[in-house]
C-alpha cells in the first residue's frame, strides 16, 4: 500500500514538473487537495498564467471548472477539506519525516468535513527555499500560518511520524504564549534521540544474525549495505531531470539535523500516543525488543517520562500502512473519539466559568 501511495505521488511530481515546463508556473503539489480532477488544475493554470488553457495550452477548460474565488496558499498549511470545512474547531496534522502531506488525505476525508482539517508540509519539498534545520523554527513557522486560520485556542494538533516532534513543540510554543492546547496527537512518533543500545544488546545482535546467516552474513550485510546506497543515490535526482523527484534527501538530512540538536523539554498537557502493534527483529531479552532500526521497541515510544498525562492506544498496522486503507478507518475512529472529547470537555468548562462568572 506504501508503495502504491508512493507511485500516485510520482505521477503527481511528474505532472507539476510538466505543468513547470509548459506555462512558467510552479504549484505546489498539494494544490491537488483544492483541485482534484484535471479540469479543476486546468482553471488554476488559467487563474495564474491568464486565459484559458488545456492540455495544448490554447482550448478552453472544462465549463465550471473555475473555482469560485482565489484560494489562499501558504509555505506550510495545506487545507485537505474542499472549502473552509465545517464549523468545528479545526485540526492541524504536521506531515512525516519527509514533510509530505499527500499519505494524510484518507484519515482527513475519514474525520469529517465537519471539522477543518489541515495538513503542515515542510518547506523546501517543492521549489528552491531551503529545509527548516531547526524544530523550534519550523514550529514558529508553522504556529504563524496556523494563526491565521485560528488566532486564539484551544488548539488541536498532531504530527505523523517525525511530524509529531515539530507538533510538540509547537504545543509548547503555544502554551508559553498563554494559549491552550486542547488536543496533542502523535502518529507512532519516536522520540528525537532514541536511547542508545546497551553493549550486551548490539552483541546479541550480532550473535543472532551469525545463528541466522552463517558465515555469509558479513558478505549478506555488505551487499544490502550496497543495494541501500544506490537505491539512496537514484531518490537524490533532482525534479528537473529524468525522473522527477520530491526533495526528499534534502528533506530527510535537514530534518535528521533539526532532531539530533533539539532539546526535549517537558509537556504537562493532554498527549495521545497512537501506535501500531509492537513489533521487532531481535527479542534480545524477555523484557527488550529491538526494530529493524536498532532501537528499542516499547508500549509508550519512551514519552511518559517527558509526558505524565500521555494516553496510548493501539491501532492495527505498521507504521506506514496505519494511516493508509484499510487500517486507517480504525485510525480515523478513535482519532475522532479523541478530539470529540476534547471538544466537549473544553465546552463544559466554559460553561462552568460562566455559570460561576454570572454569580
Amino acid at each position: 500500500a506504501a508503495s502504491d501511495v508512493y507511485k500516485r505521488q510520482l505521477i503527481a511530481v511528474r505532472l507539476f514538473a510538466k505543468v513547470k515546463k509548459t506555462y512558467q508556473t510552479d504549484f505546489p503539489i498539494s494544490v491537488l487537495f483544492e483541485a482534484p480532477t484535471i479540469s479543476k488544475c486546468a482553471a488554476l493554470i488559467a487563474e495564474r498564467v491568464g486565459g484559458d488553457t488545456d492540455s495544448t495550452g490554447g482550448a478552453d477548460a472544462a465549463e465550471g471548472s473555475a473555482p469560485a474565488k482565489s484560494a489562499r496558499r501558504f509555505t506550510h498549511l495545506v487545507p485537505m477539506h474542499q472549502g473552509e470545512g465545517g464549523p468545528r474547531t479545526p485540526f492541524f496534522l504536521v506531515a512525516g519525516m519527509f514533510g509530505n502531506v499527500l499519505n494524510l488525505r484518507h484519515l482527513a476525508h475519514l474525520l469529517g468535513t465537519d471539522r477543518p482539517f489541515y495538513g503542515l508540509q515542510a518547506r523546501g519539498l517543492f521549489g528552491d527555499a531551503a529545509p527548516h534545520r531547526s524544530i523550534r523554527e519550523a514550529a514558529r513557522d508553522y504556529i504563524a500560518e496556523l494563526r491565521q486560520i485560528q488566532p486564539h485556542g484551544p488548539y488541536m494538533l498532531g504530527g505523523f511520524s517525525g511530524g509529531g516532534i515539530t507538533a510538540y513543540e509547537m504545543a509548547r510554543q503555544l502554551s508559553e504564549a498563554g494559549e491552550e492546547v486542547a488536543a496533542l496527537v502523535m502518529l507512532d512518533t519516536p522520540l528525537p534521540q532514541r536511547r542508545a543500545l546497551s553493549r550486551a544488546d548490539r552483541i546479541a545482535i550480532q550473535v543472532a544474525e551469525l545463528k541466522s546467516g552463517g558465515f555469509a552474513y558479513p558478505f549478506q550485510w555488505l551487499a544490502r549495505r550496497i543495494r541501500w546506497e544506490i537505491t539512496r543515490r537514484r531518490a537524490q535526482v533532482d525534479a528537473t531531470g529524468e525522473t522527477p523527484q520530491f526533495h526528499n534527501a534534502a528533506i530527510e538530512t535537514a530534518f535528521l539535523e533539526a532532531v539530533a540538536a533539539y532539546q526535549l523539554e517537558p509537556w504537562t498537557g493532554p498527549l495521545t500516543l497512537f501506535r501500531p502493534p509492537l513489533r521487532g527483529k531481535w527479542q534480545v531479552a524477555r523484557d527488550r525488543l529491538i526494530n529493524s532500526e536498532r532501537a528499542y521497541v516499547t508500549p509508550d515510544n519512551d514519552w511518559t517520562e517527558w509526558a505524565p498525562a500521555l494516553e496510548v492506544y493501539e491501532v492495527p498496522g505498521d507504521h506506514d500502512s496505519m494511516v493508509l486503507e484499510p487500517n486507517v478507518r480504525v485510525l480515523a475512529a478513535r482519532m475522532k473519539r479523541v478530539i470529540d472529547a476534547a471538544d466537549r470537555a473544553r465546552d463544559v468548562a466554559q460553561a462552568w466559568e460562566g455559570s460561576h462568572a454570572a454569580e
